[in-house]
């Protein structure tokens, strides 16, 4: 594994400013790694195989592990239901009657999530289940249910939950989550480092979940969470959002899901793509005109799509009513950027 942390090294390059008027107001700076098949590195900027934190964009390779010890345990999601498990959602009342639907079709007990109420603009309400992340969490309980674990602690780094979910994401990414650095996610489980190029390896695998780099044992449950989400893009995310837009504009070949603190992870045929802005990119907009601008950098055709029109770009608003005062724009860096 790369010894290459946040912070070390030669910075990484402007990946976005803050246009204002004449004056470049601010910068965000980021490290990009595209992987083609079998992960050869086709395109980079800054360091690909630089350490960072998996956080959300996790959460599909969680729903393989899921589907498999349910399927062994004989209990059945729906897409809905798979989508959720995969998700970062609005807390909308969509994502909410999903997350109780799996309550009440499993017998999960919600006492046990302990990912507490939504604090975001994401899941918003105030309700348990409008937590961005309980589709997740409800999944954890129904794997300790399938496996006879007890539920109680699934949030442990050393719970035999959490102990499945690194082996079998670990083999879905190539990666020995074992014996990754790890710390603990805001919904409260662990989180493991990998490098930039090993995540934009795993978005080109579930994009093609039949390659032989898959392990064939998994193919067919990351197939299906593949699917689910072609066919539920707003529950994997919500309205107005990068992974949603990227998903419904894709033509059912396109996946997505985005992590904390500047991670955006895209799968599509023939490539995997991560974007990583390094101040972490609180205000949610670095990351997503970066990621527009390396899709049609390395020419995807989804990069073209009108669910993508507000991510482009991101305009700050003049409170008067008028024209943006300041833009978020791409780096001169992306420019650059070409795929071999």
């Amino acid at each position: 594994m790369s010894n290459a942390r946040v912070g070390e090294g030669a910075p990484p390059p402007v990946i976005t400013v803050v246009q204002r008027g004449q004056i470049t107001e601010a910068a965000h700076r980021g490290d990009v790694a595209v992987v083609a098949g079998a992960g050869r590195l086709a395109a980079s900027l800054g360091e690909p195989d630089r350490l960072i934190s998996l956080r959300s964009s996790v959460k599909p390779f969680t729903a393989v592990a899921v589907l498999a010890a349910a399927d062994e345990a004989g209990l059945t999601l729906d897409d809905e239901m798979i989508t959720l498990a995969s998700a970062s959602h609005a807390g909308a009342d969509e994502h909410i009657a999903v997350a109780q639907r799996m309550i009440d079709t499993f017998g999960l007990n919600p006492a046990h999530l302990v990912h507490g109420r939504p604090q975001s603009a994401r899941g918003g309400s105030g309700e348990l289940l409008a937590h961005m992340c309980s589709g997740q969490h409800l999944s954890l309980l129904l794997l300790a249910k399938a496996r006879g674990f007890d539920p109680v602690g699934y949030e442990s780094f050393d719970h035999p939950v959490q102990r499945e979910l690194r082996t079998v994401v670990g083999e879905l990414l190539s990666v020995d989550l074992h014996a990754a650095p790890w710390g603990i996610d805001g919904c409260a489980i662990p989180t493991s480092a990998i490098p930039l190029r090993a995540a934009a390896e795993g978005a080109r695998r579930w994009a093609t979940p039949h390659d032989e780099h898959v392990p064939a044992r998994y193919r067919a449950l990351l197939d299906r969470v593949r699917v689910a989400a072609i066919k539920n893009p707003r529950l994997i995310s919500g309205a107005g959002f990068l992974d949603t837009d990227l998903i419904r504009g894709g033509e059912g070949l396109v996946v997505a899901k985005q992590g904390a603190e500047g991670l955006c992870l895209v799968g599509l045929p023939g490539y995997g793509i991560a974007v990583r802005t390094e101040d972490g990119d609180a205000a949610a907009r670095s990351g997503r005109v970066a990621t527009v601008a390396v899709l049609a950098a390395i020419g995807a055709s989804v990069a073209a799509a009108a669910s993508l029109d507000s991510h482009r770009s991101v305009s700050l608003a003049d409170p008067r009513g008028g024209a943006a005062l300041a833009t978020v724009r791409p780096g001169d860096s992306l420019t650059t950027l070409k795929v071999s």
